[in-house]
């Protein structure tokens, strides 16, 4: 035995004796070396413990009796890693997990997810079984962690995981919880709404029942999973690569519309032209039931209806480059739709911003730098860089507001519209405006050549 099993066993050989006995009466240990009856029971533990041990094919390795795997964690800096040892002479199961205590105004929504208001859900990840633990090659990674506490819950080892600058960036919590007798490990996942305490009642109620047996993978459904997770690799890498070789070749200039022209998408089936532009400091005016989500206003809004200036992080590649205060505008645009579909029906009003970088030779490309809020000011007025007012919405009650942007026209008729957008005061010149759903090109990295992608375009509008 390595010396950490020497100083372990002590720890465990008096509570696991009579569990390894009963095990054997039950045959749920199928293979196992001679066990040694001794009649003095304070012979030196070492003796009584090889008693107790489960040799499996991995070399020095000893498990103690119905111990399915035996775990260690390294943790360096912002990193913990969780590694297995498994125990093969006992076979992986197969378990369904019930709530017995769900925190009040949550629901289940199945599949192991847990929903209230707001950032108030739960989910129980799918179970790291033996078999699921092998995929994993024995080990488990969690990244950006913060602090990990060490604790029992539900009478297993556990762990709760919080992240760097939880409330700040309004972090999940991660708790881990290794049955090793029974041979499965929970990952639970928490928004960061959920109370501690009752996230701690919910995963102690937790009920895990053994349904049947699993199986470990086969050479050959292993090689099958191994290939597909290379393709989906190398699918990943090429995307990245057409992505990289798109921002390098640019925004076709022929694809980049000025204000007056019309720019038509959908197989052309409708034109949009923008008519005129202006930047405003106020939302004074502007009725409150065409905007779509009035409250996201709440908290931002001055007594003269301009906007506060919220908190932006600018991350390049991830890696957070700087954080402050920023000031916001209005933008308002005037918008023309042509309806060219043959048959009537509802045709989508809404646009986008697209944030780009102008190169050296005045062509326009995309940019791969982003700006976020802090989530912790519960910023939503840029959610998807889209529009927050429109003057003609029509779908404006309960569940017929999913289709807030949308407006039945009929084929050859022309609608006005205006939609208002929120920006950064310092960034009215770093975007171009796109209808929303076209361009859907830029969505398929990893099977079109950039090339392709530049083809296929339907465009943008320039506003200055």
């Amino acid at each position: 035995m390595n010396r950490k099993m020497d100083e372990r066993l002590p720890q465990v050989v008096e509570d696991r004796l009579q569990e390894a006995y009963e095990a054997i009466r039950k045959g749920e240990i199928k293979q196992m070396k001679s066990m040694v009856k001794y009649k003095n029971r304070h012979r030196r533990w070492v003796s009584v413990a090889a008693a107790l041990i489960i040799l499996v094919s991995v070399p020095s390795v000893v498990f103690a009796a119905v111990t399915y795997f035996q775990k260690s964690e390294h943790r360096r800096e912002d990193q913990i890693t969780y590694e297995f040892v498994l125990n093969y002479e006992l076979v992986p199961g197969e378990y369904q997990i019930t709530a017995g205590y769900l925190p009040d105004g949550m629901q289940d929504r199945g599949d192991g997810k847990y929903r209230g208001e707001n950032n108030a859900w739960i989910t129980v990840m799918p179970i790291y079984t033996m078999a699921e633990l092998e995929k994993a090659n024995g080990e488990i990674v969690v990244n950006d962690i913060d602090q990990v506490e060490h604790t029992v819950i539900n009478g297993m080892a556990a762990d709760v995981i919080t992240f760097k600058e939880a409330e700040k960036q309004q972090a999940d919590t991660h708790l881990f919880l290794f049955n090793e007798t029974e041979g499965y490990v929970l990952n639970i996942i928490a928004g960061h709404d959920v109370d501690r305490e009752e996230l701690i009642q919910f995963a102690d109620n937790l009920n895990v029942e053994r349904t049947g047996d699993g199986s470990y993978e086969t050479a050959e459904e292993k090689a099958q999973r191994e290939k597909a997770e290379d393709d989906a690799a190398q699918l990943a890498a090429e995307g990245a690569m057409n992505q990289d070789a798109l921002i390098q070749l640019g925004i076709p200039q022929e694809k980049v519309y000025a204000v007056g022209e019309e720019l038509r998408t959908y197989q052309g089936a409708y034109g949009y032209t923008v008519t005129g532009y202006e930047f405003l400091d106020s939302i004074e005016g502007y009725a409150q039931e065409n905007f779509f989500d009035y409250t996201r206003f709440d908290g931002w809004l001055n007594e003269d209806k301009t906007l506060r200036p919220y908190t932006r992080q600018h991350y390049s590649n991830g890696t957070l480059l700087s954080e402050e205060k920023t000031e916001q505008k209005i933008l308002s645009v005037d918008v023309d739709v042509h309806c060219y579909e043959q048959q009537a029906g509802e045709v989508p009003l809404d646009f986008n911003l697209e944030y780009v970088d102008q190169k050296p030779d005045g062509v326009y490309t995309w940019k791969k730098d982003y700006y976020s809020p802090v989530p912790a000011e519960n910023y939503y007025l840029q959610m998807d860089d889209s529009a927050v007012y429109i003057d003609k919405a029509v779908h404006t009650q309960g569940e017929d507001r999913k289709d807030f942007f949308f407006h039945d026209m009929k084929s050859g008729e022309t609608l006005s519209y205006t939609l208002l957008f929120v920006i950064d005061a310092d960034r009215t010149d770093d975007f171009l405006l796109y209808p929303s759903g076209s361009n859907y090109s830029l969505w398929q990295y990893e099977s079109t050549t950039a090339k392709e992608i530049r083809e296929q375009l339907e465009g943008y509008i320039q506003l200055q």
